[in-house]
């Protein structure tokens, strides 16, 4: 009896407390299992996994482009930065560089690459006069028509022509230079990696390979480039062009003022872009001091107030 009893007794005693235990709600559960260490651990495990099993499997890291040592004969050496007349917040185009530069590339250049986004009137204020562009313009023969016969015809060239290309397609361009297509220069200096100093670096580097290195026939040694071999020989020698203000016409000088030249032609609106920045600083600056004082003076005493109802002393005598 006594066994039974206690028996009995505890099976009371478990039924009221599993009846008096709440039941937990299911959100609870859920909140556990997403806070607790346990689950913290395994998607750190489950995160580690995958990017290992991608780059095991693709040879590379998710979300990066590549892995590689970033050698110069894989991307080219580095090229220094150089300060440039126009890099400045308050700096501008040096427009006698310019000037030289486009001579530079019209004497040089122009004989393989094109400028194909820049017409004569462009240069009208930057780097010539007007005369002076319509004369450089007229020297080229341009087709155009149909006439009244339905024929095309030469006439001469006119401020809003574009500069010439020196092949009439991109056949004849790779033919010329034994299969390589020169690049348009309109915008080189956006187009590749270092911009400004990149290209000078190219135009400038051009050196001996290191012993035991093989260029190929055709091709020449230039660290700065991709690879380190560039279809494009050395252009630019000391002497090689003339200056009309009478500045030395060195290598770099010359690499210098095209580059100059290269970089405007890039970006011909740089300098009215920055001034008319500077007139919307001017103009937001202002308003922001007039709103400033407008505040202090008409509306600081009207929210800084107090109102207060003194009622009349004898309101509630008769």
């Amino acid at each position: 009896m006594a066994q039974l009893f206690s028996s009995s007794a505890r099976a009371v005693a478990a039924r009221s407390l599993f009846k008096a235990a709440p039941a937990q709600p299911r959100t609870l559960i859920l909140q556990s299992a997403l806070t607790s260490r346990t689950s913290a651990i395994a998607a750190t495990a489950v995160a580690v996994g995958s990017v290992v099993w991608y780059q095991q499997v693709y040879g590379e890291l998710p979300f990066v482009d590549s892995l590689s040592a970033s050698s110069p004969a894989e991307e080219g050496l580095h090229p220094p930065a150089y300060r440039w007349s126009s890099l400045g917040w308050f700096d501008t185009y040096d427009h006698m560089s310019i000037r030289r530069g486009f001579q530079v590339y019209q004497e040089v250049c122009a004989t393989c690459h094109s400028l194909q986004r820049i017409a004569w009137r462009n240069l009208v204020g930057v780097s010539h006069t007007v005369d002076e562009a319509k004369a450089m313009a007229a020297e080229v023969e341009y087709t155009d028509g149909p006439n009244d016969d339905g024929e095309m015809f030469q006439r001469p060239g006119k401020l809003a022509d574009y500069l010439p290309s020196p092949y009439p397609n991109e056949e004849a361009a790779r033919s010329a230079n034994a299969g390589a297509l020169p690049p348009d220069l309109s915008l080189i200096i956006k187009a590749r990696h270092g911009g400004a100093d990149y290209v000078f670096s190219l135009l400038t580097g051009y050196c001996d390979p290191p012993a035991g290195f093989n260029v190929q026939q055709g091709l020449n040694y230039n660290p700065f480039f991709p690879g380190t071999q560039i279809a494009m020989a050395r252009v630019l020698f000391d002497g090689l062009v003339e200056y009309p203000d009478g500045t030395p016409a060195t290598t770099s000088q010359m690499a210098k003022d095209v580059v100059t030249f290269l970089h405007w032609a890039s970006e011909p609106e740089q300098d009215q872009r920055k001034r008319a920045g500077f007139r919307a600083i001017i103009l937001l600056s202002s308003l922001f001091a007039l709103a400033v004082w407008t505040k202090r003076f008409k509306w600081s005493p009207i929210m800084n107030r107090k109102i207060v109802y003194d009622p009349p002393k004898n309101a509630g005598k008769h």
